[in-house]
């Protein structure tokens, strides 16, 4: 079944390659509608953790908090219709395959599981053209590894249309290319055997700020075990072979710090706010899958009102976000891990929680000064394992008990009817602050919920204002 399932992957992704870059090579913010435990014993393949960059798109994805499909398929949205259709077509064929085997396997065991994390980064290259590489792996139980995928996708902005490799290096210079390529590689890893080079080697190519970033599968290039690899090669370097009508000259900077970032906030404040009356309702608002261009939107509404909430922030996304992150923590609201790139902790091995974990707190107090002590875990996933690795680490673990489901419904007024219609003292309301409509719908519920008498505050503020003891590798739900 599982040669099935790649073959009928690769003739899909061999169709949408038509007009893309590159296809499969072997080598999501839906939480769980329960909070419940999860399981497992199939280890997911192990990524360099890398910050994610998102200079160009809005983020989109493709999500289920099934039962047994885990999904956190995530790609931007361009606005161009046709090239947003071709992305989608992309990652719903992968979404769809994973479906197919899924439901197939479960007919002979029932408690088969699936999980699919893909992530993206998109570049900017001056105002003429943009780069999306799309990478990530999708694994069940009924297999001996996951299978890792790849995608790229470049376009040319003025023409609105997507570019092929062809457009961007000279077929007839693919050896030069090639040839740079193994260079490089040869000086990262002395010992590697580059005698076996090929095109395939320089499939995926995504344009960036200087030239291409060329990304090689899983057991391409190197051994397996090495993992996938990642090698940026100049215009310079690429001399004729590079053959782009782009600007005589590239500014070659990175992207703004904060992609989307209030900008110009204060050190964070210490400590949390002195004024919750225990007598009172409260209830904590959390946003997870951030920081976005919509977190400062819900920090301003927050502060008129003089409110706390708690922001589960995705560890790669925070570097691009820094001066966001600087404001939720100098507003005195809670800033905590939701793991590194959203992986189900549950099926990592112990090191590799430990590293999604450490990072992601790593990356949080660079940016703020905050060294979080609780952390959420994606799609709400918990087993005996995840809490005695958090104990070790000294973290708790907080879920929800209310689920505004914002990330199925994308409807301001649907996220909205939620949250006033489950709020109760002592609840946790689970949200996404990446999302244009749960902001919209946190605008309208906030001056309400405070209008009802409601303290909002933060799972910290509310855990402690209740007399609960905040405990390392305990699960925290609210009521």
């Amino acid at each position: 079944m599982r040669k099935l399932f790649v073959l009928l992957l690769a003739a899909v992704f061999a169709l949408s390659a038509c007009s893309g870059n590159g296809g499969p090579g072997e080598g999501g913010p839906g939480e769980g509608s329960g909070a419940g435990e999860g399981g497992g014993d199939s280890a997911a393949p192990v990524f360099e953790l890398k910050d994610a960059v998102y200079e160009y798109g809005e983020q989109d994805g493709i999500f289920d908090n099934g039962a047994s499909l885990y999904s956190y398929l995530l790609f931007p949205k361009t606005g161009e219709p046709g090239i947003d259709e071709e992305i989608r077509g992309w990652a719903e064929s992968l979404y769809n395959g994973a479906r197919f085997e899924l439901d197939a396997l479960r007919k002979g065991d029932g408690g088969a599981e699936c999980e699919i994390n893909v992530q993206y980064n998109s570049y900017l290259a001056e105002d003429a053209y943009a780069g999306i590489a799309e990478s990530g792996f999708s694994g069940n139980s009924g297999m001996a590894h996951p299978v890792d995928f790849y995608k790229t996708f470049n376009i040319d902005l003025k023409q609105k249309k997507l570019l092929d490799n062809a457009d961007i290096i000279d077929e007839g210079k693919r050896g030069d290319v090639l040839d740079i390529l193994k260079g490089m590689i040869l000086e990262k890893y002395p010992d590697a055997d580059v005698s076996a080079a090929d095109a395939s080697w320089i499939e995926h190519i995504v344009l960036n700020h200087g030239g291409i970033e060329v990304l090689i599968p899983r057991g391409i290039a190197l051994a397996a075990y090495l993992g996938p690899q990642e090698f940026s090669i100049s215009r310079e370097t690429l001399g004729a072979a590079y053959i782009l009508d782009r600007p005589a000259e590239l500014s070659g900077q990175d992207a703004p710090a904060d992609a989307g970032g209030a900008g110009g906030a204060d050190p964070p404040a210490a400590g949390v706010s002195g004024s919750i009356d225990p007598s009172k309702p409260m209830l904590a608002l959390t946003f997870d899958d951030g920081p976005s261009k919509y977190t400062p939107q819900i920090l301003d509404v927050l502060a008129a009102y003089g409110v706390n909430a708690t922001f589960c922030v995705v560890g790669n996304r925070v570097e691009g976000f820094g001066d966001t992150a600087r404001q939720i923590a100098a507003q005195g609201s809670q800033i905590m891990g939701h793991s590194w790139d959203h992986k189900q902790l549950t099926k990592l091995s112990n090191d590799e929680i430990a590293s999604e974990l450490n990072e992601t707190n790593r990356v949080i107090n660079d940016a703020t000064g905050v060294s979080p002590v609780m952390y959420r875990p994606p799609y709400g996933a918990v087993n005996d394992t995840l809490k005695a690795v958090s104990k070790d680490l000294g973290l708790s673990l907080v879920n929800w008990s209310v689920d505004t489901r914002d990330w199925e419904s994308r409807d301001a007024d649907a996220v909205y009817a939620h949250i006033m219609e489950d709020a109760r003292d002592g609840c946790i309301i689970l949200c996404h602050d990446s999302y244009e409509s749960t902001a919209n719908a946190v605008a309208r519920a906030i001056p309400e919920l405070v209008g009802q008498g409601y303290q909002l505050v933060t799972v910290e503020e509310l855990l402690r204002a209740s007399g609960t003891p905040i405990e390392p590798g305990v699960v925290y739900f609210g009521k």
